[in-house]
């Protein structure tokens, strides 16, 4: 507990520090947030729709090394255009959302975010499985995951609350929801976010992080 303290601190003040009160900071790690989920979002479609970059160049009509490009999350060249070929080409739809400019709301849209995908990861499920197991919609599952910011229906957040043994009001206020939350609903679900934002597997830190918030969302108060 104490070195998980001393992590916990060492985020905050390196956040403080670097980020908090420098807003051009703020600019460019927001960029490069949206960056890393657009470069991750084209890489998930292409694979998921079974194509290669050169195959799915092909279908947008451009090249392998602009999808390579797509796929790298240091660019910054993504037109809106363009992301909406790649959805057509791979049989989404491409939804735009708009956010409030709330940093309490931000770190639970993040929050949410991270947790519906960490939570069905930690169970083992794929996204199909979840579907099939909770009754919910398989493209709203893959919203919830990869759109920061994405309101699901009120049906999918009750099924998903039920399956998962949350209160629902609880879960609503995580899915962003509910106007007033609690500053301490705030305060832990923009710790969950900054702990497990940077993880690509799911390693016993992350397991940790999940189920203590799990613990916290589990507790109706």
């Amino acid at each position: 507990m104490r070195k998980k303290a001393r992590n916990d601190d060492a985020v905050s003040i390196l956040h403080r520090r670097y980020v908090k009160d420098d807003s051009k900071r703020k600019e460019l790690l927001e960029q490069e947030r949206s960056n890393a989920e657009i470069a991750s979002l084209v890489y998930d479609l292409r694979k998921q729709a079974g194509l290669s970059q050169r195959e799915l160049a092909e279908l947008v009509g451009t090249t392998q090394s602009a999808i390579s490009r797509l796929e790298d999350a240091d660019y910054d060249g993504h037109s809106l255009s363009m992301l909406r070929r790649i959805a057509a080409a791979t049989k989404q739809r491409l939804t735009v959302v708009s956010i409030p400019e709330d940093p309490g709301k931000g770190a639970i849209l993040d929050a949410f975010r991270l947790f519906v995908e960490l939570l069905r990861r930690k169970n083992k499920l794929t996204v199909n499985e979840l579907a099939r197991q909770a009754d919910i919609d398989r493209g709203e599952i893959i919203a919830m995951e990869r759109t920061r910011g994405y309101r699901p229906s009120p049906r999918t957040l009750h099924k998903l609350s039920r399956f998962y043994e949350i209160p629902e009001r609880r879960f609503l206020a995580l899915a962003g929801a509910v106007k007033e939350v609690p500053q301490s609903f705030v305060d832990q679900a923009s710790r969950f976010a900054a702990q497990s934002e940077s993880f690509a597997t799911l390693t016993s830190e992350e397991k940790r992080a999940l189920d203590d918030f799990m613990r916290f969302l589990r507790t109706d108060g």
